[in-house]
């Protein structure tokens, strides 16, 4: 009885720990994500001068998922996915737009 009550407890444990490890890495990935949003749309706005909307239409799949804001008073994007991950690229006249 108590062997049995232990392999399930040990299953149980295990799966969780999986679980744990794979939400990590996707969580990764959403920050790459929004981080690479961020760091395009600076460069196409600042650098390029076009607008935001040609800028997020021309961008490759997968960057639909965040949503990016431009920042005119202190120069950079912001984007974020789902309001739970949030990259920044910052925009500086002599460096270009940079990862913050």
């Amino acid at each position: 009885m108590n062997l049995r009550f232990l392999l399930i407890g040990m299953v149980i444990a295990v799966g969780i720990g999986v679980g744990i490890t794979q939400g990590e890495k996707k969580l990764d990935a959403l920050t790459v994500v929004a981080n690479a949003v961020a760091k395009t749309v600076c460069s196409c706005v600042f650098v390029a001068g076009r607008d935001v909307q040609d800028c997020v239409k021309d961008s490759p799949p997968g960057f639909d998922l965040a949503t990016p804001w431009v920042d005119e008073e202190d120069p950079g994007v912001t984007s974020s996915i789902f309001w739970v991950v949030r990259g920044r690229a910052s925009y500086q006249s002599a460096l270009g737009c940079q990862l913050e």
